[in-house]
């Protein structure tokens, strides 16, 4: 069996020691100070932390192993309690590589093996070198995965993985038969000479074709159009880290609104009531704030799609992108599941779109929140045409729901109105006695208006092979869930859409983002509508699946 690469060996004990002689000086101190320990002992104990823990790293290294042995992946691990895991080569879905800077100075990356239905990653090698890293992904590459599959989604799933290659055959980097089983004794060279399976493992596989790249404008107008939720939180997270410039810039706010400047703006604050300076100044801090966000949401952007390219070969996707952590990984077009168009308010006024493809393996590394991206951002016509060279559909034209799903989504949000307008009432009245309460009674005038972009942007479509469905105004996703892909088909009616005759149809695949609740939804539509659209979509599948079978028939017969 195979070990990791020495020089992670290395790395681990150095981390070990480090962090073993931290928690022992830390010990060391407290018990002076406590328990009466005389001084000395505070670096005996830092260097037995760091004898101890760098100890239990180097049998840590030394009691893992691993081997790929024909369809199987064995992982041995454990110093204390061993443990032996044994991964069918059929059920990983996705091979997922990491580099951070050290680890891209050393020449080592870290493999994850993402595996279909998992809760979590199913086997890291932390870490192997380059060469290593290359045959473990041609090996997996090309094994011939389709038997495996079948078990780790359903038999539905096995059935189609053949006609899914076909559909997939006229792609750039899609040619040729299926590749051979690693457990041939030998396969056929470019000449026709015999090859042992050995050398096909290690060969390097072509680049492929390079269907997408960010270039420096591109990655900085994505960073601008796509703010991330997370950078308010990181930001104010971090203020306390810098706590005397958030002091200066509230005095300069302070400053700012009050009246020891000269000119016109700021004796008309110095002449205004008290209230009217507070306001200004939370409103100046609070756009100051958020400016600062959205420098560190660019920021975030393009430390993580920094050099970001997108290529295709032997069926496969592959990915590459990361500035300080690079991340690169295949996604297998043949066990995909849904395909993704997200477009946000900024990506559609300027024609841009983000293209996602998920598969049934679970998110791995950093990508809880941009899993399978396969563009981050492209014309809206380039990312359609890709999504259709992925998984072929025809041009969508989506059905709205009833005017009378209009009428609801205006109930709700005029019901969220007024439950806020009654919780500042009562904290004024009872807390604050501002008599400013009746400022929340301005969130009436957006309700008519965002009622009606909810219904408007929603939507589906059927097309003769995808079903289609499409959401939110602030970020509109188009979901196309192939029918063969599909797993469940159930309608819901909540009591408020029963009194106005609708219902939700809901169509599960084994994607990892439906394990989250993302599957595709059709939204508030006719109960005998959402009926229909059940067994609608029912008869597709089953009309697909008869049709592999008699294809499967018509094979074994010519066989």
């Amino acid at each position: 069996m195979n070990r990791l690469h020495p020089r992670s060996a290395v790395l681990r004990v150095a981390r070990a020691a480090l962090q073993g002689g931290f928690f022992g000086f830390f010990g060391g101190s407290l018990g002076t100070g406590m328990l009466g320990l005389p001084a000395f002992a505070v670096p005996l104990l830092g260097l037995f932390g760091a004898l101890a823990f760098s100890g239990y790293a180097l049998a840590r290294y030394l009691r893992f192993r691993y081997e790929l042995d024909g369809d199987t992946l064995t992982v041995e691990s454990g110093v204390f309690a061993r443990q032996s895991r044994q991964i069918p080569l059929g059920r990983v879905q996705n091979l997922d590589v990491e580099q951070n800077i050290l680890n891209r100075l050393l020449g080592l990356a870290i493999v994850r093996f993402e595996t279909a239905g998992g809760s979590a990653t199913e086997a890291t090698l932390d870490a192997v070198d380059e060469a290593e890293v290359r045959r473990l992904r041609n090996y997996v590459r090309t094994h011939d995965r389709d038997d495996e599959t079948a078990a780790a989604t359903s038999d539905a799933v096995s059935k189609t993985a053949t006609a899914v290659r076909s559909a997939h055959a006229d792609l750039p980097g899609v040619t040729g038969p299926t590749p051979a089983r690693a457990g041939d004794a030998q396969t056929a060279n470019e000449h026709g000479d015999p090859v042992s399976t050995s050398e096909v493992e290690d060969r390097d596989q072509p680049d492929g074709s390079l269907l997408f790249a960010f270039d420096q404008r591109e990655l900085l107008t994505y960073a601008l159009v796509s703010v991330r939720p997370a950078a308010p939180v990181l930001t104010l997270a971090s203020l306390p880290l810098g706590m005397d410039i958030v002091w200066a810039v509230l005095r300069f706010n302070a400053t700012l609104v009050g009246a020891s400047l000269n000119g016109p703006v700021v004796r008309w604050l110095a002449g205004s009531p008290e209230t009217t300076r507070v306001g200004i100044f939370a409103a100046i801090s609070l756009a100051q704030f958020f400016l600062l966000a959205l420098v560190v949401s660019v920021a975030l952007t393009v430390i993580e799609y920094y050099g970001f390219q997108l290529t295709q070969a032997d069926g496969d996707l592959r990915y590459e992108r990361g500035l300080l952590r690079r991340y690169s990984g295949n996604i297998p077009l043949e066990k995909v599941q849904t395909v993704t168009i997200r477009e946000n308010v900024l990506m559609r006024r300027f024609g841009y779109a983000t293209l996602a493809v998920e598969t049934a393996g679970y998110s791995g590394g950093n990508q809880q929140s941009t899993q399978g991206v396969a563009v981050p951002l492209a014309p809206r016509e380039e990312v359609y045409e890709l999504a259709r060279d992925i998984e072929p559909f025809g041009d969508l034209d989506f059905e709205r729901s009833p005017k009378r799903a209009r009428r609801r989504y205006l109930a709700r949000f005029s019901l969220a109105a007024a439950g806020l307008t009654a919780v500042a009432y009562a904290v004024d009245a009872l807390v604050l006695e501002t008599g400013y309460w009746w400022l929340t009674a301005l969130l009436f005038l957006p309700v008519a208006p965002a009622a009606h972009l909810r219904w408007r942007h929603r939507g589906f479509d059927l097309d003769d092979s995808v079903l289609a469905t499409r959401s939110g105004f602030w970020r509109r996703t188009t979901r196309i869930v192939p029918y063969y892909r599909l797993q469940t088909v159930f309608v819901t009616r909540s009591p408020f859409q029963r009194r106005r005759d609708l219902a939700t149809v809901g169509a599960d695949t084994a994607s990892s983002s439906s394990l989250l609740g993302g599957i595709a939804r059709v939204y508030d539509i006719d109960e005998d509508t959402a009926t229909a659209l059940r067994e609608t979509l029912r008869e597709r599948l089953t009309a697909h699946l008869a049709g592999l079978r008699l294809g499967d028939r018509a094979g074994d017969t010519d066989g």
